[in-house]
């Protein structure tokens, strides 16, 4: 991933987050890691595995899929 692509996903967790009102204890219980391992997934996201960030999407009620479907075409019609 780009360091661009990085700051747009850790900015997207986090507002997500926010919007359902979920603390980054309810983020790292629901995915059975410690709180500080939350906090460096959700500012380094490129460390979650695929598994995780399903799970996480899932809690937060956050469509992850379509946010990656959504940047590629972004960039696609930048360039």
């Amino acid at each position: 991933m780009k360091d661009s692509d990085i700051k747009l996903l850790s900015d997207a967790i986090r507002v997500e987050r926010f919007k359902k009102k979920k603390s980054q204890e309810d983020c790292a219980n629901i995915l059975g890691i410690s709180i500080p391992t939350y906090r460096d997934y959700e500012y380094n996201p490129n460390k979650l595995n695929l598994d995780q960030a399903l799970i996480l999407s899932e809690f937060l009620d956050w469509n992850l899929i379509e946010f990656f479907l959504t940047d590629i075409l972004q960039n696609a019609i930048k360039e």
